[in-house]
């Protein structure tokens, strides 16, 4: 009896293994000549059909969001010599139209105090017509500005009481001052008055250095614009909360997000309209819209849910059609937190704002410029001095019968090297 049992186990154990190798042989319900048939059901054959495609979408992405350049070391320290003697007589400076002036009209007067043997005064900020004059420290470490240019160029932060009489003249300077406007058109006005402002500066938005330009002058210029211009803890903790809100917005890009400096004033006054006249579409415009930006993104094959910031603060009928085609895009007044937006964007603070602009844009995978100018420039150098070089800049000239290609969307501030930022850097 028990041989009769083992038998029978044996054989239903042999008839259960049978059945198993059938099953893994030819699937749960083919069997091997229709498996054989009919292979693209089969999970292997479908994973290899689908492979290619999407390998493809992966690297073509990886392209697009590019991949962080070197970290660039300053070069500049050598070439700047020490403070000697005693300074005599003043310079002041009045910033104005954001930081990204800023940076330039400091470095500007910076230049002017060390050639003259000038103590440097602490900038103050206008921020419009019917806005009061900002604070320096409001914006800007005050203390990281006075320790970079420590032996270099004397800082304090008002005229001493004994010269408080003393009514300052206020001049005109273009950007990028050389040592011969300052000896021919500064130097006699300061040895005359004592106390000077630079204000009022000529409009140029060429940051690239010039062949011959004094190496001291362009070395104090980098110091400036590269380390002693500095946001303040405060700005810096804001940005930061905006940034982080913005990774979140774009998990399905593994928290990567674009910033786009678009703003509708500015595109307004720049003519820049949706329009589709074939007027416009002849036109070469420094300047691309909301509608032009979509569809740029789009043809270089950003998925739709991609997260993007505009520089706007608040949304505006004519950035529907970006919308459209992106719907996951953020102004301020989405990505700020609750508390902050009343506090920011409605007490008229404008230059605190393009501060915030200017660092989000600084710390994004990736910056489009719809609009051509100064912001488009300091941002760009800010970003190569960090190693984020993915800028993509819309062509402003219109032309729908060519595609658009990633290689000739870079900025040639990267491509080429054509800026200012790599004579500061090694």
């Amino acid at each position: 009896m028990i041989d009769l049992k083992q038998a029978v186990a044996a054989f239903l154990t042999l008839g259960m293994l049978a059945m198993l190798i059938n099953m893994m042989s030819n699937g749960p319900f083919l069997d091997a000549d229709q498996a054989s048939s009919e292979g693209k059901y089969s999970n292997g054959s479908e994973l290899r059909e689908r492979s290619p495609t999407v390998n493809r979408k992966t690297t073509r992405l990886k392209e697009l969001w590019g991949r962080p350049g070197p970290v660039l070391e300053p070069c500049w320290d050598k070439h700047i010599t020490n403070l000697k003697g005693k300074t005599w007589g003043f310079i002041g400076v009045r910033l104005s139209n954001g930081p990204h002036y800023h940076r330039v009209q400091i470095a500007d007067a910076v230049v002017v105090s060390k050639y003259l043997g000038a103590t440097l005064l602490i900038p103050t900020i206008k921020d419009g017509h019917k806005e009061p004059n900002g604070q320096f420290d409001k914006i800007y470490d005050t203390s990281k500005f006075i320790a970079s240019l420590q032996n270099i160029v004397r800082v304090v932060g008002r005229i001493p009481d004994d010269m408080s009489s003393i009514s300052p003249t206020v001049i005109s300077v273009p950007y990028r001052v050389t040592h011969d406007y300052i000896d021919e058109h500064i130097r006699p006005v300061f040895n005359q008055k004592t106390v000077i402002i630079l204000d009022s500066f000529f409009p140029n938005i060429n940051l690239k250095a010039k062949e011959g330009e004094n190496i001291e002058l362009e070395a104090l210029r980098c110091l400036v614009m590269y380390k002693a211009v500095q946001f303040h803890s405060q700005l810096l903790k804001l940005g930061g909360r905006i940034v982080n809100r913005m990774r979140e917005a774009g998990e399905m890009s593994e928290g990567r997000f674009i910033a786009v400096d678009l703003r509708v004033d500015l595109l307004q006054r720049k003519g820049c309209t949706n329009s589709t006249s074939e007027h416009d579409k002849s036109k070469t415009k420094k300047c691309v819209t909301a509608l032009e930006v979509g569809e740029f993104l789009k043809e270089l094959g950003f998925p739709t849910d991609t997260a993007i910031y505009l520089t706007q603060s608040r949304w505006d009928a004519t950035l529907d059609p970006l919308r459209e085609i992106f719907p996951n895009v953020y102004t301020k007044e989405y990505s700020m937190p609750f508390n902050e937006e009343r506090q920011i964007l409605y007490s008229g603070k404008t230059q605190f704002e393009k501060a915030l602009d200017f660092y989000i844009c600084s710390q994004s995978d990736i910056f489009v410029p719809a609009i051509s100018g100064m912001f488009y420039s300091t941002v760009a150098g800010q970003r190569i001095s960090l190693g984020k070089t993915q800028i993509l800049v819309p062509s402003s000239k219109h032309d729908t019968t060519s595609k658009i290609r990633l290689v000739d969307s870079l900025s040639r501030y990267v491509t080429k090297k054509d800026h200012s930022v790599y004579s500061c850097f090694c």
